[in-house]
């Protein structure tokens, strides 16, 4: 298989993978992003590695709203593993869908579901290139693999910012349709789900803050063997800072 020149493609494919299927997981830490990419015409596929059946609908609707697909990969929430089991079933969604761009938590992200999956992703990136791995789709090369910002930005490690003041708003509009949690009671940090969505614009704020910008999501190049490919020239920021 040849290496993608993505510099010619018109239509990139992404592909998100996070831990689970409420909306605090990708479309929490990315959701202006993938809008974003979905608005230029580009292909969004949102991954929730656990499944819980009465968030289904609301999880595709959410995805929808941002303009992308979503699919799930039936784990279990707080058994998710970097184990052969979970690592193959992730290289096989890959392969089917040739992503350009794949996503995840980071490493250091503070729940053990999100860690384990950032480990298993990146396994599964390295994999998916290797011929002698059977599955039920061939072979494909990962060059660009990320890793989103993590909960509340603690210990995050991001370094790339994409501007999302166009989509910051859908974005808070997405969460808001996760009518299930706002009715969840019981548990002290999910009381409010207005309270999660304002800690997540204050934090996109802030990162805007942080380059001279309005609204900001912060990114981590995954830099390691075989999955990150080589740039023609230095990447440059492509946006000034905003006149006062």
């Amino acid at each position: 298989m040849t290496m993608q020149n993505l510099s010619g493609k018109t239509r990139l494919t992404l592909l998100a993978f996070g831990a689970h299927p409420d909306p605090f997981d990708m479309a929490y830490q990315a959701g202006g992003t993938f809008a974003k990419y979905a608005k230029q015409g580009h292909r969004v596929i949102l991954v929730s590695a656990a499944h819980e059946e009465e968030w289904t609908q609301e999880v595709k609707t959410i995805a929808q709203h941002l303009g992308a697909e979503s699919r799930f990969l039936n784990f279990v929430e707080g058994a998710i593993a970097d184990d052969p089991p979970h690592t193959h079933r992730i290289m096989d969604l890959i392969r089917e869908c040739t992503p350009d761009i794949v996503l995840t938590h980071q490493p250091t992200d503070y729940h053990p579901d999100h860690r384990a999956l950032s480990r298993a992703v990146l396994a599964a990136c390295l994999l998916a290139r290797v011929g002698e791995i059977k599955s039920s789709h061939p072979v494909h090369k990962v060059g660009n693999l990320f890793y989103t910002e993590t909960t509340s930005g603690l210990n995050s490690e991001g370094t790339i910012y994409i501007d999302v003041a166009e989509t910051w708003q859908q974005k808070i509009e997405a969460l808001k349709l996760h009518a299930q949690l706002s009715e969840r009671h019981g548990v002290a940090h999910l009381d409010s789900i207005e309270h999660l969505i304002e800690r997540e614009e204050t934090n996109m704020k802030f990162r805007g803050f942080q380059v001279e910008r309005d609204y900001c999501e912060a990114f981590q190049v995954a830099i390691n063997y075989r999955v990150r490919w080589a740039h023609d020239l230095l990447p440059i920021a492509t946006l000034p800072p905003i006149e006062e």
